[in-house]
């Protein structure tokens, strides 16, 4: 790639385009239905308030229960009414009154539909369908299917990448999200096939953000592959700023989904300036193809390719290398170890992201604002776990920004319920996202690190679809502070953070160390380091080689 130029104007126009731009766009639908499916404040419907002069308040105080909430307060219940409530005399205040007090009432289910506080939402998905009380899973079930889909379409676009291509592969997947996610406005009525969608929607969207990163990767110099990262952390901190923002500008669901999810499709007319993997088309034989890429990048670069390009094409083409599966890991009882722990760490600092985006609707506050807050501490997250971890060692970063996590989860677990805190858990959330976003550098880091080339792909695909796997419970998490008390997702995600600190600890130190270079290194790795040791302040050893999303 020296040759043809790696770091010329074919690269600075990809990755401004798709590695900025288009993750940008990207990044809207991959979250979208977290504020599509906002659950509003609601209560029961009863009829006839029209009919008097009494404020929403006083109808409440006559037709509603109270019940303890979620925050261990009375609140007006959001799924029973009482059962005696007439109008004798319309226009007027006069309601008739039960003999007895409000516990001799009879007290029965909704009756008539619910009401819905349109303060921040005109119109969500639950509140346009009544996803709510005896059909409030719904909702949760939703974003359950939406992390299946997620799982299983890293499954089936990383083999079709590597059956047709990276670049077919890329463009079906934009296609295959933008249009599930417009499919899911005109089928909300039909609950199976709006989950069926919200799988289609979710399942090709890890392609989306793989695809254009490998290319970039493999036509790039090495000194800017972090760059390259950075790019694409910088336009998913983007989207994820905007699109609160189009959601508190439009109110309704539907306007929503096609703002944030059609712009991505706009990138199907760009096809012409996103080219097939030289790397690819030359492992699968298509040496031809490949030399037709690398003559459109030189040109491009104003540079010309070797005159035995061709030869060293066919050479590599002809080359067989040795491919190692999920076993390996399974070869020495060191490198099964470090697996397992750095899959559990992945999947506690997944499963906390995730908890928290879900969790934006159970805190106070303007709940646009609050994702926005959250969002916004992504890229200086980033930014600080990379400068962290270079000086105080990966280990004992991880561990530490872990333990403080788990601190702050109990912090909210005391203060949640009380009045008048609210700030208080908006800004404690924030700044848990902050430190949940170094864990998760760390953690990629770390699986860039601990495995040798041979058998790096197997091992932090491991990784990835274990806390994907995890993350399928985080609605439900969410789920307990909805209906039962707001502290245990505080509290479940402050046990589990505090475990992941243990495990993080047991992990071996990797800056400043010989990184493994063979399956026979990654078996041994680790083995001589004491627990209490630590590395920081050298300088760092060369930056290993990227994980390239191979699929």
């Amino acid at each position: 790639m020296e040759a043809v130029g790696n770091r010329g104007k074919f690269q600075t126009q990809f990755n401004l385009t798709f590695n900025l731009a288009f993750v940008l766009l990207a990044a809207m639908p991959f979250l979208n239905l977290v504020l599509a499916m906002a659950v509003p404040e609601h209560w029961c419907h009863v009829p006839g308030r029209e009919h008097t002069n009494l404020t929403m308040q006083q109808w409440k105080e006559l037709t509603l229960p109270k019940e303890e909430g979620n925050m261990e307060m009375l609140t007006f219940s959001k799924c029973k009414m009482y059962a005696d409530v007439n109008i004798t005399t319309l226009g007027s205040l006069a309601i008739e009154r039960p003999l007895g007090n409000d516990s001799t009432r009879e007290i029965v289910a909704c009756q008539s539909g619910w009401d819905y506080d349109n303060t921040w939402y005109t119109r969500t998905a639950p509140s346009q369908e009544n996803w709510v009380c005896d059909h409030s899973l719904r909702v949760t079930n939703t974003f359950v299917f939406q992390q299946v889909g997620l799982v299983v379409g890293t499954f089936i676009f990383g083999n079709l990448g590597d059956m047709i291509g990276r670049r077919p592969t890329f463009f079906i997947s934009i296609a295959s999200t933008a249009l599930g996610r417009c499919l899911l406005t005109v089928s909300s009525g039909i609950f199976p096939l709006f989950l069926t969608l919200a799988i289609v929607g979710s399942g090709a969207e890890s392609a989306l953000f793989q695809a254009p990163l490998a290319l970039s990767m493999e036509v790039s110099d090495s000194s800017k592959r972090a760059h390259i990262a950075m790019l694409q952390c910088l336009g998913w901190t983007t989207g994820m700023c905007l699109m609160p923002m189009i959601a508190w500008a439009t109110g309704d669901w539907i306007t929503f989904i096609f703002i944030t999810s059609l712009p991505c499709a706009s990138f199907l007319f760009l096809h012409r300036l996103f080219p097939e993997s030289p790397r690819w088309l030359a492992a699968r034989g298509r040496a031809d193809d490949a030399l037709v890429v690398l003559r459109r990048i030189a040109r491009q670069n104003g540079t010309q390719l070797p005159h035995d390009t061709a030869s060293k094409l066919a050479t590599l083409a002809a080359r067989k290398e040795t491919v190692y599966g999920v076993a390996s890991l399974f070869t020495g009882w060191r490198l099964l170890r470090n697996t397992i722990f750095l899959a559990c760490c992945r999947m506690i600092g997944v499963l906390t992201y995730y908890t928290m985006v879900l969790n934006v609707s159970n805190m106070s506050g303007n709940p646009f604002l609050n994702f926005l807050y959250q969002s916004l501490v992504e890229l200086p997250g980033f930014v600080l776990g990379r400068y962290l971890g270079d000086r105080l060692g990966r280990r004992w970063t991880a561990t530490a920004v872990l333990l403080v996590v788990s601190v702050c989860n109990f912090l909210i677990v005391a203060t949640v319920t009380t009045p008048g805190l609210g700030w208080l858990t908006v800004a404690t959330v924030v700044v848990i996202r902050f430190l949940n976003t170094i864990v998760n550098y760390i953690g990629y880091l770390q699986g860039m690190e601990l495995y040798p080339t041979c058998i790096r792909q197997t091992g932090s695909s491991v990784g990835h679809v274990a806390a994907g796997a995890l993350a399928i419970l985080g609605p439900y998490v969410v789920y307990l502070g909805t209906e039962n008390d707001v502290r245990y997702p505080y509290a479940i995600l402050g046990a589990i953070t505090a475990l992941g600190a243990v495990l993080a600890s047991l992990l071996p130190e990797t800056l400043n160390q010989r990184l493994p270079e063979t399956l026979q290194d990654a078996q041994t790795f680790g083995r001589d380091q004491r627990y209490w040791s630590w590395t920081g302040r050298k300088r760092s050893a060369a930056a290993p080689e990227p994980l390239y999303p191979a699929k």
